[in-house]
């Protein structure tokens, strides 16, 4: 099985939200309301996929269950990429305006990568968006939302 090395920087698409500053000020930024609340759960769930969301380590002592082992934690990963799609695409519907089309660009994405970690447990096709769409894609939800700070890639 081969797992693509874009997946390791989708792991870090939360960077924009954790390392936010605006947490305090949001209403102020993003006009109150169901925005701030909604940005709020964006940055959270964002939060929680990116502490959850491991790559998978199959058992080499045992190579046939590892690689059954790493199908159903592959197939878990996607999963939790996927939940986190639609509760940011629900999000983002609630806010409206703009930070509702860069949650739903930033969820396609999820989407997609949810797709090819189950593609890839079965020799199918990975493709996905590139690794610098889906960096600006978060970029924009962490703008529509009225947070500030890097971008970090890894740990």
């Amino acid at each position: 099985m081969r797992m693509s090395t874009k997946l390791v920087g989708v792991l870090a698409i939360g960077g924009v939200m954790l390392t936010s500053t605006a947490c305090g000020p949001l209403s102020a930024v993003t006009g109150g309301g169901d925005k701030a609340s909604a940005c709020t759960n964006i940055k959270t769930e964002l939060e929680t996929l990116s502490q959850n969301a491991r790559m998978p380590k199959p058992d080499l002592s045992n190579p046939s269950a590892g690689l059954s082992q790493l199908k159903q934690q592959t197939a878990q990963m996607a999963q939790q990429y996927q939940n986190t799609a639609s509760k940011i695409r629900s999000e983002g519907d609630r806010a409206g305006g703009d930070v509702q089309s860069a949650a739903g660009r930033l969820a396609g994405d999820l989407d997609s990568m949810a797709n090819m970690l189950r593609n890839s447990t079965s020799g199918g096709a990975t493709g996905m968006n590139s690794f610098s769409q889906i960096t600006q894609n978060a970029a924009d939800l962490g703008k529509a939302c009225g947070f500030s700070g890097t971008f970090r890639f890894g740990s």
